[in-house]
């Protein structure tokens, strides 16, 4: 079964491609779930957009899709061109002084804005830990004596690779977009632009490499991971992140989820499908990772898209709903709004 071209006819019918079977698995055996996704939450992507289920691994895609030549339309005003934010509340700037002083005694990194008791009051609260391990450091690990290589890939404008790089990493990214790469050079950080093809010619050179939000925006996320072993050294480090097509927020908020950013997702995995392919590719070791804050920030944003639909609130979409699914969350690895992963290539 397929959709016709015309159902995305505000992008250039010249620019899209259909997608017949399932890309993660093969399968044409699929039901669907949305019609009429719009762009709401940059509103730079023209067009309107149909999600499938597939039937077989679970997991999401869209047909038809922008194809490689003009996905670069629905980039025009994405977050990584957008400036610093500026802390202006006065509980943030607390905030985030006692966190930078966590990450001061864990990592080392040196900071103006310090407020000294947040090493101790962070360690004595897991859940606030957890969100700041998993969510910023991405579940580095404080480095020895040795300096590891790292590559980001999907760096945008290189916020993490300058945080690694304050930790003690050799640092490198790589990213498709010229905006992003531009804010990540201003940086003064090494980062490519282009995709993962740009590193053919190399082989077991980094110690860890982190794919933060980049597998559901690119064509062939197998490749991506093969290629991802590859560069790895044996006994190296793979972190992933990217959104949970079977969350409860994609349940709740249904077509105004925030982790379905149609058309820049082209598709959206199940945890099962991904685990298990990562597991064929040659990775071992493979342990589900928590950020204590995701399910906060799906919600504020899947509620913006809400305002930006001019959409009411429903019940379940309020702060009782989240709650319910920060419980869920914390029980079932099914129901995250992110699938987190850190594998290990084989020695």
């Amino acid at each position: 079964m397929t959709s016709p071209l015309s159902t995305s006819n505000d992008w250039p019918a010249e620019g899209l491609e259909s997608v017949s079977a399932c890309p993660l698995c093969g399968s044409s055996d699929r039901m669907p779930i949305f019609s009429g996704l719009r762009d709401h939450f940059f509103g730079c992507a023209p067009g309107v957009w149909s999600l499938y289920q597939c039937e077989r691994c679970k997991s999401g895609y869209l047909d038809p899709r922008p194809n490689q030549q003009t996905i670069g339309m629905a980039y025009s005003r994405y977050y990584t061109h957008q400036p610093p934010v500026i802390v202006s509340s006065r509980l943030r700037r607390i905030w985030h002084a006692l966190r930078n002083d966590y990450l001061s005694a864990r990592f080392g990194l040196k900071s103006a804005d310090v407020m000294w008791p947040g090493r101790w009051l962070i360690r004595m609260f897991p859940v606030l830990r957890q969100g700041i391990d998993t969510g910023l450091a991405r579940n580095l690990e404080p480095l020895s004596d040795v300096q590891g290589r790292l590559l980001d890939v999907g760096c945008g404008n290189g916020n993490f690779l300058d945080f690694a790089r304050r930790a003690g990493w050799q640092v490198r990214g790589l990213d498709f977009d010229p905006a992003a790469v531009a804010a990540a050079r201003a940086k003064e950080l090494d980062v490519l632009e282009g995709t993962i093809a740009l590193l053919d010619g190399e082989r077991e050179c980094y110690d860890r490499i982190t794919l933060s939000h980049l597998l559901e925006h690119v064509y062939d996320p197998w490749e991506t991971l093969a290629n991802c072993h590859r560069l790895l050294k044996p006994g190296g480090v793979l972190w992933l992140e990217t959104p949970n097509m079977n969350s409860s927020g994609r349940r709740v908020f249904g077509q105004y989820w925030r982790g379905l950013e149609p058309p820049r997702h082209l598709h959206l995995f199940s945890r099962k499908c991904l685990r298990d392919k990562i597991a064929s590719i040659g990775f071992s070791h493979i342990e589900d990772h928590f950020s204590s804050f995701a399910t906060g920030a799906m919600w504020r944003e899947s509620q913006a898209i809400l305002l930006k639909a001019g959409v009411d609130k429903r019940p379940g979409q309020s702060i009782l709903g989240q709650l319910r699914a920060e419980i869920e969350a914390l029980l079932s690895r099914e129901s995250r709004e992110f699938i987190t992963l850190v594998c290990v290539k084989g020695r």
